[in-house]
Parts: structure tokens; C-alpha cells; sequence
């Protein structure tokens, strides 16, 4: 029998003892921590493009929604890559329809394109997934401008993790059984992706949880993220766009109804504050501290901001994020992905570290600014700091300032809105909002037309202008 039995078991399991005894990891064991990118503008766009630069064979993708516009860093390097021969294999979700320009331009390249019946919300790519070149990238961040340059996203490479490849690779195989071949050729692109097989003997602190493995009343997803809230300690903090699921809603409550000295965060995108399948107003009325990214008056897709996060933290050691909002759509129909980091072992405590920053930094982002912007939204003719206009998109020279609040600090804002005419209540009941445009005239309460000299505020000095819609957003996230 060897000496060394460690070495017989190879590297994976060498790191495996290194990190499962708690020592330091030794300098080749970096290589192999997941880099996690922060959007809006914070690289996971040019990461993911250097990653698909880097691809030698294949590029399988899963992807709900994609900006096919040449001067994009990853459109442009999906055609350099299809350009030197990489087979790039593309599951598009409602390739047929909505995005049936995306799938013909990924066509028109040269990418083999493929549709599925069901919502594939799915963001990933295997990148070289039969070799050791491996590479994964996965999130909450679609390949789309809007992700990449205005919502709050995270992106994660992983340089390795045979286990976490081969895990998203039998997903994708899973996704293929399933598609429909859409471009000419793709019917002969079938073939499964094949992955060397993990050693069972390695400890996984990373691990990867599909949708489409849920058999009858399964709930894999919400199951998993139920188990570790209930398994914290000290603090939760969860970011999601969506938050409509009755279960997990139900276990924050009975959390902080049982546990008051656990820590609980709740950040949410705007979209959520008048959204009636949200969960929110029952955490908020069960005291479970919520905010909105509040990035206008009232909520309009092409103008969004998102807060597209879907995301929980415990304990400030282990990440739960992916594709996962938190809703019952999400789990029972459409395809999605979670992914768990531990930050326990040394490769992902810089990952797992990064996530928390990115919480702390929303969950208090620009709320100094708040005070001086509701005494002017508030304010009288004849009063310091009057403005006849006041913003409705907080994303223009005269107004940008994205601002994380709750219900109490959005709802004098909106009752302004009321007031300036932007939101008229029907008589049937419900609310109308005339929010395609950007500013209000608060005296003659109608649209202010044209752009507005100054500012609202004097804050930083704003470079640039973003008064139009914004082109090639993607489509509205799907709860």
C-alpha cells in the first residue's frame, strides 16, 4: 500500500484535505477560488468574454435573455469564437417567439440554436466542459446590456470545480433532451456533453440544485434555501427580485416570530412594492425588516434599475444564488438553477465575502440622500429648495441618485406622484400610472416634455444622460 494515499487520489482530493482541516490554502489551490463580478459596469461582461476568448472546442449556453449587438463584449466574442471553429451551442429561452430575433442573429453566426416549451430562465455557459480547460459561468445576470450596464447582478466564474461542471453539464444534457433544434444543422448537435465524473470521495463545499430534477411535489430549490435559513445562526440576508413564494415567505416569518435575535434582511427590487402577488407587505406586517431598490416613483421595465439579485446569505459564510427567484412559478415551471458556496473553506471565503459587500452596499445605498430629496419632493412654492419639476426616473442629469428605502420612506414620494398627476386612481378601483415620461410639472400636473436645466438635488455631478429608453434591456424577469 502507498505512503501517500493522498497522492494517489490526485490533486481534487489534496485540496480537499488542505481546506477540510481548516489550513491555509497553498498558493495553487487560488487558481481554483470562484470570481464572483457585481453589475451595473462591474466586468462580468468582459469576464464571461475573455472566458468564451479563451474556448478552444465547445460553448454550451443556457441563456433566457441576450443582446445580440455587435460592440458587446460577449456578442463579439461568440462570434470570434464560432469564427475559429468552437462549436457554440445555444438553448434559448421562447426562441420561437420573443426572442426569435436573438435566436436568428445567433443563427446568423453560425451558433446552433435550440428552444424549449418551458420558461428557461436559466444564465450559464459551460465553456471547454469535456476538458481540463473547463470553465463554468453562471448567475443572476442574463447576457444583456440592461444586466450588464444598469441592474444590480452578479456573475461568478469558476476555473475548475469538475463537480459543479459536470453537474451544470447534465443539465444542459437535460435542456437538449428536451429542446427543439431551431437553426439549420443544430438537429446533428444533439449530443450529450460529456464530463469526466467527480470523485465521490472529494467533500463538495460548492453544489448545484436544477428545477428540472424536481419529481411530483418536489421543491428542490425552495427546499434547499428553506433548510439553510432555518440552520442559521447569527443572520440572513436575502436579495431577490421576485419574493411571491408562500413557503419560504412563511419560514422568514416563523424565523423572526421564534428567533428575534437572528439578523434578518429582506432587499428587494421596486417592482415588489405594489406588486399584489409579492410577499412583502407580509414581512413587513410580521416586523421582517424590507427595502426597495427605489430607482424612480413608480416602476417601468425599459426604465428599470433592477435589483436582480436572487440571492440569501447566512451567517455571512454560505452564498444560496443562481437563477432561483423566489416564487412558486419559479420552481414548478420553469427551468432554474441554485448554487451554494460555503465560505468555510479557504478557496471561497473571498467569493462568499464579495456577496456580503454587495448586500451591505445596496442595503444602505445613498440613504443619506433621502432626507434632502423627500423635503424637496414635499416642498411648497416659496419654500428652500422648491423645484416646479420633480423626476419621475431617477437616471438623468437632473436626478441620478438610485436610493434603497421602505415602504414608509417610498410612500411620501408616491403621494407627491398622486398629487402631480402621474398616478390616477380609477374609478373601478386600481391604480393607472402615466409613467412614460420623465419628468412632472408639479403646478400644471401633467409631463414635463425636454430635458431640464440644473439638477434636483445638488449631489455629484452627473456625466452624461439617459433620458431614453434604453435599448436592448431584455425581456421582463419572470417570476
Amino acid at each position: 500500500m502507498s505512503t501517500f494515499p493522498i497522492l494517489r487520489r490526485g490533486l481534487p482530493a489534496a485540496l480537499g484535505l488542505f481546506l477540510g482541516l481548516g489550513l491555509a490554502a497553498p498558493a495553487w489551490a487560488q487558481s481554483v477560488s470562484p470570481q464572483p463580478y457585481f453589475s451595473p459596469n462591474g466586468g462580468g461582461a468582459e469576464a464571461t468574454a475573455a472566458l468564451l476568448d479563451e474556448a478552444r472546442s465547445t460553448i454550451d449556453v443556457a441563456m433566457y435573455s441576450f443582446t445580440t449587438n455587435n460592440g458587446t463584449p460577449i456578442w463579439g466574442a461568440m462570434q470570434r469564437a464560432i469564427a475559429r471553429g468552437v462549436r457554440v451551442r445555444v438553448v434559448l429561452h421562447d426562441a420561437k417567439r420573443s426572442n426569435k430575433s436573438k435566436a436568428d442573429a445567433l443563427a446568423g453566426i453560425g451558433a446552433h440554436v435550440f428552444g424549449v416549451s418551458r420558461t428557461m430562465h436559466q444564465k450559464f455557459a459551460i465553456i471547454d466542459g469535456a476538458t481540463t480547460r473547463r470553465r463554468l459561468v453562471n448567475g443572476s445576470a442574463n447576457w444583456s446590456t440592461g444586466a450588464m450596464t444598469r441592474y444590480s447582478e452578479n456573475t461568478v466564474v469558476f476555473r475548475s470545480h469538475l463537480h459543479l461542471v459536470h453537474a451544470f453539464a447534465e443539465e444542459f444534457n437535460r435542456l437538449l433532451a428536451a429542446a427543439e433544434p431551431l437553426s439549420a444543422g443544430a438537429g446533428e448537435q444533439m449530443d450529450p456533453l460529456r464530463t469526466s465524473r467527480p470523485s465521490p470521495l472529494v467533500r463538495r463545499y460548492e453544489q448545484a440544485i436544477f428545477t428540472s430534477t424536481n419529481q411530483g411535489d418536489q421543491k428542490v430549490a425552495t427546499d434547499t434555501i428553506i433548510a439553510a435559513m432555518r440552520a442559521a445562526q447569527r443572520s440572513i440576508a436575502i436579495d431577490v427580485a421576485h419574493f411571491n413564494s408562500r413557503d419560504l415567505a412563511q419560514t422568514v416569518i416563523d424565523l423572526r416570530r421564534s428567533r428575534p435575535e437572528l439578523k434578518i434582511e429582506v432587499l428587494l427590487d421596486l417592482g415588489q412594492y405594489s406588486d399584489s402577488k409579492s410577499r412583502a407587505k407580509d414581512l413587513e406586517r410580521a416586523g421582517v425588516p424590507v427595502r426597495y431598490k427605489t430607482y424612480s416613483l413608480v416602476y417601468l421595465h425599459p426604465r428599470a434599475q433592477l435589483m436582480h439579485h436572487k440571492t440569501v446569505i447566512i451567517d455571512e459564510q454560505k452564498v444560496i444564488a443562481g437563477s432561483f427567484n423566489w416564487s412558486d412559478t419559479a420552481e414548478s415551471t420553469n427551468y432554474e438553477n441554485l448554487m451554494v458556496i460555503e465560505g468555510t473553506v479557504a478557496r471561497n471565503r473571498a467569493c462568499v465575502a464579495a456577496y456580503v459587500a454587495e448586500h451591505k452596499k445596496l442595503w444602505d445605498l445613498n440613504r443619506d440622500v433621502y432626507p434632502a430629496f423627500v423635503r424637496a419632493m414635499r416642498a411648497r412654492p416659496g419654500d428652500a429648495g422648491y423645484k416646479k419639476i420633480i423626476p419621475v426616473h431617477f437616471d438623468t442629469q437632473y436626478f441620478n441618485t438610485v436610493m434603497t428605502l421602505t415602504r414608509n420612506e417610498i410612500a411620501p414620494m408616491r403621494s407627491v406622484a398622486f398629487a402631480s398627476g402621474i398616478i390616477t386612481t380609477n374609478a373601478g378601483g386600481g391604480n393607472t400610472y402615466h409613467n412614460d415620461s420623465t419628468y412632472l410639472d408639479r403646478e400644471a400636473k401633467r409631463p414635463h416634455t425636454g430635458n431640464v436645466s440644473g439638477r434636483f438635488l445638488d449631489l455629484t455631478p452627473v456625466v452624461g444622460d439617459t433620458t431614453g429608453i434604453i435599448g436592448g434591456i431584455g425581456e421582463p424577469d419572470p417570476e
